[in-house]
Formats: structure tokens, C-alpha cells, sequence
């Protein structure tokens, strides 16, 4: 396990470390689409996290590499779109902004559309909250089995 969300001058790196990976856990908070990154107080820290998402999926390195993409603070994010507005930060957003599927269906598709290649390996979404440890648990278990399944059908085909 790699986390690469730390500083923006070693993300060159980090592609030499991932030669040999069959999946990619992507972590990224979901109620973050108000609020800037910490180091420069004008990016948008979804739009951040919409880029590296990008700069990974498109990597050739990453053709056939499963894509498991956690969008975790549900319940933060829960009570956010009650009173924070995401057409406010993005304005293509279309659906109703205080309902909550709306905003989570826009999440995923903003990153599902981050994929050059729409033929690419399946991405898997979940959202999670962190501290809820039942919901955490069956996610990994989702998670689990289908690391299990794509690794089994990979080995199939070799």
C-alpha cells in the first residue's frame, strides 16, 4: 500500500513503484468540493483530487489494473449539501443540490469522466464512512472479492 496524496513535487515518483500492481485503491473525501488545499488557499481540493484520479487512470502503466475508488466522509458530506451549495464550486453540476444522491451520482461521474479510455478495466465506487466499522467492513468485503475475482480471471487468461 502506497499513499500518494502528500506533497505536489514527488508525484513523478511515484509511477516506479507500481510495476507490479493489480489494484488501485483510490481514497478521496467526498464532502471536500468547498474548500481549498492547505499548501496553495486556491485550488479547489476536489478539483486536486480529480487531477491525480486523472494522471492515474490514464497511465498506461495502470491499463489493466482494477480501480476501487472510496469516496469516504458520507456522513460529513450528508450534512454539507443541506447547507453548501456544489453548483457554487461547480457549476456543471445539474441535479437537485441539497439531495444528497444528486451530489454523490455527480461525484461519480466526475471521476468516472476523468477515464480517457471507457473500455478501460470496470471502476468500482463505494461510499464510506470511516468511522461507521460496519459500513467499513463491508466495503473491504466488496473490495476483497473483487481483488480476488480479477485477480482469479487474469490468471485465467494467462
Amino acid at each position: 500500500m502506497v499513499d500518494v496524496g502528500g506533497q505536489r513535487s514527488e508525484r513523478k515518483r511515484w509511477f516506479e513503484c507500481f510495476d507490479s500492481v493489480t489494484s488501485i485503491l483510490f481514497l478521496v473525501s467526498s464532502s471536500e468540493y468547498d474548500q481549498v488545499l492547505m499548501e496553495d488557499r486556491q485550488t479547489n481540493r476536489l478539483t486536486e483530487s480529480l487531477n491525480i484520479f486523472e494522471t492515474i487512470v490514464n497511465n498506461r502503466v495502470f491499463a489493466n489494473v482494477s480501480i476501487i475508488l472510496f469516496l469516504n466522509k458520507t456522513d460529513l458530506l450528508e450534512d454539507k449539501v443541506k447547507t453548501v451549495n456544489i453548483k457554487d464550486y461547480f457549476s456543471e453540476f445539474t441535479g437537485e443540490p441539497h439531495n444528497l444522491q444528486d451530489v454523490q451520482k455527480f461525484l461519480v461521474e466526475c471521476f468516472r469522466n476523468k477515464r480517457r479510455e471507457q473500455q478501460q478495466k470496470p471502476l468500482y465506487h463505494h461510499f464510506t464512512t470511516a468511522i461507521n466499522t460496519e459500513n467499513i467492513r463491508l466495503v473491504f468485503r466488496d473490495v476483497k472479492d473483487t481483488i480476488l475475482h480479477d485477480n482469479l480471471k487474469q490468471l485465467m487468461l494467462q
